[in-house]
């Protein structure tokens, strides 16, 4: 009988993040593991949190990949759909891999959440 494929599921932040989230996912394929992550997941009527959990869920390794963005907070909630990934894992009590931004990363300003603030316009 055929070993079952392990996964590995990669969250972070989308917006920042992509070409971090491709290279995640082409590693996982490299080291013989099915990447889960979002760019996969087919059209469907459920909530994100849901969806991100049932993801985690399925995972045998969680991957966080982090910038400088915290994500999106549910409304009701306290904390990220991020965090709410990294929390399941927590409690699965499976391994976690966790990346972080290197201080040399040459930055952009749509990589970088701030409080929400009111930009002041450039043509005034």
């Amino acid at each position: 009988m055929p070993e079952e494929k392990k996964t590995a599921m990669i969250s972070s932040t989308s917006i920042d993040l992509p070409e971090h989230r491709k290279e995640a996912i082409d590693a996982c394929l490299r080291q013989g593991f099915f990447p889960i992550a979002m760019e996969h997941l087919p059209a469907r009527d459920a909530d994100a949190i849901r969806v991100s959990l049932e993801m985690v869920d399925k995972a045998d390794v969680y991957i966080g990949i982090y910038a400088w963005r915290y994500g999106h907070v549910p409304e009701d909630h306290d904390i990220s759909i991020t965090e709410i990934e990294f929390n399941r894992a927590i409690v699965r009590g499976i391994p976690i891999l966790v990346f972080l931004i290197d201080d040399a990363h040459p930055l952009t300003i749509e990589m970088v959440e701030a409080k929400k603030q009111r930009r002041r316009d450039s043509r005034n």
